[in-house]
């Protein structure tokens, strides 16, 4: 087995954050009645939220990246203890803790309808992609594997 590399699942394993958040919501608006045809039309509505969820949820998960995981990637390397269930672990309880925290800096007086337990899901999912990147990885041609 190769050593875990970290360069691309920085890049990469962030993405995975808003990518769950629009895909949950997605699941729960479409298992929602809807009390009648005035509005948004549902498809219109997912795709304005991710394109929200990528500018404003983006950040969040790259800076939880660089400040948490990452170093808790290296320190678990280190001790040759670098599984998907303990980055996962990790990147689950920062999730839960931050999402929230983070929506309230953005609009402190605001009522936010995500799906329950939204925060644990995009940091779970940040964290089984970067270790899934980190160990997988892509071959790239002239890349020892």
């Amino acid at each position: 087995m190769r050593e875990p590399e970290f360069g691309l699942a920085l890049v990469v394993a962030p993405l995975a954050a808003p990518l769950t958040v629009v895909l949950g919501s997605a699941v729960r608006a479409l298992m929602r009645p809807r009390p009648g045809t005035e509005g948004i039309n549902p498809v219109v509505g997912i795709v304005f939220l991710a394109a929200i969820l990528v500018v404003y949820g983006a950040p969040l998960a790259y800076a939880a990246t660089l400040v948490i995981l990452w170093p808790i990637a290296a320190v678990l390397r280190g001790a040759r203890a670098f599984t998907w269930w303990g980055l996962t672990v990790v990147a689950t309880i920062a999730g839960g803790i931050l999402f929230p925290l983070y929506l309230h800096a953005l609009a402190p007086s605001a009522t936010w309808d995500f799906f329950p337990g939204v925060g644990l899901a995009a940091g779970a999912a940040t964290g089984w992609t970067f270790w899934f990147v980190a160990v997988a990885g892509w071959k790239r041609p002239g890349h020892p594997q």
